[in-house]
């Protein structure tokens, strides 16, 4: 079931959407109770369950990618923001599109990141990392962009420590004394991916389609692509499972946090824009993630079958070699024979 569901994740994120949209009131009614924050703990929970502790030893060999990355996304996302928020000619909707520049990496970016097959560890040190920038910077730099803003630091921590970073915490403890079986890992992909669709249906239920938001999805789709090119700026030359690792953080930034800081900022109308952002951005990376994961999944069977064959040649050049040493030895010393065996299906003769 759990690869059912990651199979046909784009279409089931495309149906989850459009039910949000079209019959809001009882995704409204689940929000209310703080539902969204809800689903984003029991996300991250999944997520950190999902990592394991060899993983770790890709953050240590991309620290100095990931310092890049948080150097780059810091400066260069919220001047995106605010130039893609010039499209908007309401000046609250406008104030409230630029809060998506200081949000930190949207929490689902992890559990995307599992279902591509990426880097997941990495992807949650960009995440923590980028949270930590947006507690410290998020209301100086929305100040630089010309708002007035009073963003309580010490608020937006504890809810972050709560949604966030207790949740990751606690299922990357579990999984480092426990190790589930394939019935339940099988469970916890299950977990992640309903996760995904409860959030998403939560925050489409608040979208409000009419003409005076025609600008503000003209903007956020401009700040999307831009975003989404930056991560793919950032993650040149890196393995596939590493780029994705990159890639999904910077072009998807938290739409709830977003939310909550222009809320706190601005006003709750300030807020609006960041329900469609929200679907729209979630839908990307999802088909970012089905397509990633496929290719990764390809990249993989195509290693094995490469490995296979390597070892194959190896054998042929050895016999080869043990047959031709005493003819060999009548020309000249006989030199060793080396074969450079490299990952790739086509590289050696059958």
């Amino acid at each position: 079931m759990a690869a059912a569901l990651e199979r046909f994740l784009l279409l089931l994120v495309v149906a989850v959407a459009a039910a949000g949209i079209a019959v809001p009131a009882p995704g409204l009614a689940v929000s209310a109770g703080n539902g969204i924050d809800a689903a984003l703990a029991v996300l991250v929970f999944a997520t950190g369950l999902s990592l394991r502790m060899a993983d770790l030893a890709a953050v240590r060999m991309a620290r100095r990618r990931i310092a890049v990355v948080l150097l780059v996304s810091t400066a260069a996302l919220p001047a995106l923001a605010w130039a893609a928020s010039r499209l908007i000619t309401d000046p609250v909707l406008r104030s409230g599109m630029q809060t998506v520049g200081v949000a930190p990496a949207e929490v689902a970016t992890v559990a995307l990141c599992v279902i591509a097959g990426g880097d997941a560890a990495v992807c949650a040190v960009i995440l923590v990392a980028s949270t930590v920038v947006t507690v410290l910077a998020a209301g100086p730099i929305l100040s630089v962009m010309g708002a007035s803003v009073t963003v309580s630091s010490a608020g937006l921590l504890a809810t972050l420590a709560v949604v966030v970073a207790l949740p990751l915490a606690a299922g990357a403890a579990l999984r480092a004394i426990w190790s589930p079986g394939k019935r339940l890992d099988a469970l916890v992909r299950i977990v992640t991916v309903v996760a995904l669709l409860v959030l998403l249906w939560q925050v489409a239920s608040e979208i409000r389609l009419d003409a005076a938001y025609t600008r503000v999805i003209a903007a956020l789709v401009a700040y999307i692509a831009g975003s989404a090119l930056l991560g793919r700026v950032l993650s040149l030359r890196l393995p596939a499972g590493r780029a994705a690792a990159v890639m999904l953080p910077v072009a998807m930034r938290d739409f709830a946090v977003a939310a909550g800081i222009a809320a706190a900022a601005f006003g709750a109308a300030a807020a609006a824009p960041l329900g469609a952002y929200g679907v729209l951005v979630l839908l990307a990376g999802t088909v970012v993630a089905h397509f990633t994961g496929r290719r990764i999944r390809s990249l993989h069977h195509g290693a094995v079958f490469s490995v296979l064959r390597c070892r194959a040649y190896r054998q042929t050049a050895r016999a080869r070699a043990i047959t031709t040493t005493a003819a060999m030895m009548y020309v000249g010393p006989w030199k060793p024979l080396t074969i450079d065996c490299q990952l790739a299906p086509t590289a050696y003769p059958a």
